[in-house]
């Protein structure tokens, strides 16, 4: 009998110390400051700054109630004022960014990355392929979001979509 306590204690400790995965509701800003971001790329749609101790760089995520941002982001960033259940995502101007402002939106983990630079390549490369996909299929808010909907963007996610692949 002794011994069934002692597994039960240890179950009991090793899962209070796994951390969960950080899906929920966070506060969302904006910047657009252009150049090189903490995980080595640079800055473009579908990055966001976050706090890696609750997402590490290299993560997949899907951000909803973003408006016309809710869609698939890397994490490829950190900063100073982005600590706890906050994120900062990139947006190409200023005025953007004001007009989003600060709001609260729910974060769901696709894949959390692991800090390095190669995993936030393949998760960046996972992403552009995902809106991609998305924008050729004409669907919005899953992996695309509103502001990749140009004509051109359009355009050119179609003819890559129906380009012959070269045989593997």
């Amino acid at each position: 009998m002794l011994r069934s306590i002692c597994v039960i204690v240890t179950l009991t400790a090793s899962a209070a110390l796994a951390s969960p995965v950080p899906n929920g509701s966070y506060v969302a800003t904006a910047y657009s400051v252009t150049g090189i971001t903490a995980s080595g790329e640079w800055t473009h749609r579908h990055v966001v700054a976050a706090d890696p101790t609750v997402i590490p760089i290299g993560s997949r995520i899907k951000v909803r109630r973003a408006g016309r941002y809710s869609g698939e982001y890397v994490v490829a960033d950190t900063g100073a004022k982005i600590q706890g259940r906050k994120l900062d995502i990139y947006m190409p101007n200023t005025k953007e960014c004001v007009k989003f402002g600060s709001r609260r939106v729910r974060v769901r983990i696709i894949q959390l990355g692991d800090g390095t630079q190669e995993t936030t390549k393949q998760a960046d490369k996972t992403v552009k392929q995902d809106v991609q996909k998305d924008v050729a299929k004409g669907v919005v808010g899953n992996a695309a979001t509103a502001s990749d909907w140009s004509p051109e963007k359009v355009a050119q996610a179609k003819a890559a979509a129906e380009a012959p692949k070269p045989p593997q």
